[in-house]
């Protein structure tokens, strides 16, 4: 049997003088004389009312619990309470039984009724019932409650051990089951053969780190330096369970860096960065080629980090060049249809560099891998921008010392003074606020 809260149709307690529950008035039958009248008076063919039955309602939870003969007095002892609890029934055993939480007695002759258990998982005292008070007391009030009805016992029983197999005490917020550490955590700092500790994100990556990324160093926002983790924090550093699938998004770091960009004696680097102590996949390096630009460092960048991916996982690009993301998710579409010339009616700048990340999205698109582009905001203490950004400044300071010469020979053209200026104009991001466009 079901139990509801009534809507506020009626307002008031009734209470005796004494404060106790108003008596419950006395049922009464229509008269024989009664049931004549009515019938004398009812017309040939129309449908009878059927004779009203008597009811015991029965308030388990209001402002005063009780039987009442009476629907209105009932509801005016459930009206206005909140979580209230009341039920009808053919007897007033049967309404008792509810108030107390007994089993009601069986009438001679009566139709069996078939058993119903409800199952408690989660609730003050779990378990199976037969009494969907005594069960409704269980769950009312208690936060984040399980129960299910059941038509046997055993499924019942189940039920409740599922629910005690991984249990939570909610009342604690603590859990039974422990946390893995994160994969890669090591007690000792790692050392070199002759035995000296190796400077924070200069050692091996840890046997089982993920993604290129070592769990026990982290970046000291105050200094801007790799440190180690101290134990507590090794202890905070807990491994998320992955669901079976696919490896997760990698996430990769990219930037560009000219030094007196837009002149021609401009030196540019290339900086990749895919995590700490990932030597074999980072990348510092000089910009190739005699076209020296921001630009086409933040571009020859994208390309060196998607060619290192694996084509298998899903890659997300982190830049602080709008103009790189733009030219490979925006504007090529148009320079496409225009057949790679501007409004202007101009050759697209770095047009070739541009065609080289569409072929590799192209292909991993092929596969049915994601490769996706993000801005950040340059110089805003970001750890993966900032690491990225030494990256790309030590590899244009090494390429500071390349001659012309060696520039031309490995783009492949004459280093003539021409072709050189015939550069000065590109735009340089950096120049730009972060609503400007190019």
């Amino acid at each position: 049997m079901e139990t509801t809260s009534p809507s506020a149709a009626a307002s008031g307690n009734v209470k005796s003088p004494s404060g106790q529950s108003p008596p419950p008035a006395p049922f009464s039958s229509a008269s024989p004389d009664q049931h004549s009248t009515a019938d004398s008076s009812q017309v040939v063919g129309t449908k009878r009312k059927r004779s009203t039955e008597a009811k015991f309602y029965a308030v388990k939870v209001g402002f005063q619990p009780g039987v009442y003969y009476r629907w209105d007095e009932c509801l005016t002892q459930v009206t206005g309470f909140k979580g209230a609890v009341f039920q009808s029934f053919p007897s007033l055993a049967e309404a008792n039984a509810f108030l107390t939480g007994s089993r009601p007695p069986s009438s001679h002759g009566a139709i069996p009724t078939v058993t119903k258990y409800y199952a408690i998982q989660r609730g003050r005292k779990p378990g199976v019932y037969t009494d969907w008070a005594i069960a409704q007391d269980q769950v009312r009030g208690f936060r984040g409650p399980k129960y299910r009805k059941f038509a046997t016992w055993a499924e019942a029983d189940a039920f409740v051990k599922e629910g005690q197999a991984n249990q939570t005490d909610l009342t604690s917020g603590s859990t039974s089951s422990s946390v893995a550490p994160a994969p890669g955590t090591m007690t000792e700092r790692p050392k070199d053969e002759l035995g000296n500790e190796y400077p924070p994100g200069t050692g091996p990556l840890p046997p089982g780190a993920e993604d290129g990324f070592d769990p026990n160093v982290l970046l000291d926002p105050t200094t801007g330096k790799l440190v180690y983790k101290t134990p507590q924090q090794l202890r905070a550093t807990k491994h998320q369970a992955k669901p079976p699938g696919p490896p997760g998004m990698l996430r990769i770091y990219t930037d560009g860096s000219s030094l007196r960009n837009g002149t021609t004696i401009a030196k540019a680097g290339v900086g990749v960065y895919f995590g700490p102590g990932d030597e074999s996949r980072n990348v510092s390096e000089p910009l190739k080629g005699t076209r020296q630009t921001n630009q086409r460092a933040e571009l020859t960048a994208i390309v060196r980090a998607l060619g290192i991916a694996p084509r298998h996982r899903d890659v997300t690009i982190f830049t602080d060049s709008k103009y790189a993301i733009d030219c490979v998710t925006v504007w090529f579409v148009k320079w496409q249809r225009n057949k790679w010339m501007t409004s202007d009616h101009k050759p697209v700048e770095n047009k070739d560099l541009i065609q080289s990340i569409l072929v590799k999205i192209e292909e991993r698109t092929q596969l049915n891998v994601k490769t996706l582009f993000e801005w950040v905001k340059g110089h805003n203490r970001d750890p993966g921008n900032e690491a990225a950004d030494r990256l790309a400044l030590n590899g244009a300071k090494s390429g500071a010392q390349r001659t012309p010469e060696e520039l031309a020979e490995e783009e492949g053209t004459p280093a003539s003074a021409g072709d050189r200026n015939s550069r000065i104009g590109d735009i340089d991001p950096d120049d730009f606020d972060d609503d400007d466009e190019i």
